[in-house]
């Protein structure tokens, strides 16, 4: 549990907005790239992780101080971007394919280069991706992500190391 985020929760919780910033900073790479594992559109993820922070402002006194609190904004932002997948989904059988822009499914600027998310993205089914993505990137333990994602713990370790053997064979 980092205490400094429940320092910071705790000036929040008391309408002392100026700490909000350390706290954004301190969370917003792990929450962004769960989102990205789901959304795979840095421009919709963005989005939805302002409306993480704006839901999480909204519901400020009720967070517990005992808890989690990265955790509980995790949850937050899987909640929203997996309601933005339903209703991004049931909108898809309404548009036009020709009017859907270029590059909407973009990587993330600072990941675009990359080799390695190249391989991932032509080899891997979403499921992995997303679980590589909270592990390597994000750095959440395979535990973590089960309790995230509600599957069990070996389901995740085997998914991972199957998606990393399938990068390893793509890039020789």
């Amino acid at each position: 549990m980092d205490n400094s985020l429940i320092d910071l929760l705790k000036h929040i919780q008391d309408d002392d907005m100026e700490y909000f910033d350390m706290f954004f900073e301190k969370t917003k790479r792990p929450v962004f790239n769960l989102i990205y594992s789901y959304l795979r559109d840095s421009d919709e993820a963005e989005d939805i992780l302002q409306e993480t922070y704006l839901k999480m402002l909204r519901y400020k006194k009720k967070i517990k101080l005992d808890g989690n609190i990265l955790s509980y904004l995790l949850q937050i932002a899987k909640t929203l971007s997996l309601n933005y997948l339903k209703k991004h989904k049931r909108e898809e059988y309404i548009e036009d394919p020709d009017l859907i822009p270029e590059g909407k499914k973009e990587i993330p600027r600072e990941l675009d280069e990359s080799p390695v998310v190249k391989a991932m993205k032509e080899v891997l089914r979403d499921s992995e991706y997303q679980i590589v993505i909270l592990h390597a990137v994000n750095g959440m333990t395979h535990k973590e992500i089960a309790s995230l994602l509600g599957k069990p713990l070996g389901t995740i370790t085997w998914a991972y190391n199957n998606a990393i053997e399938k990068v390893r064979r793509k890039m020789g």
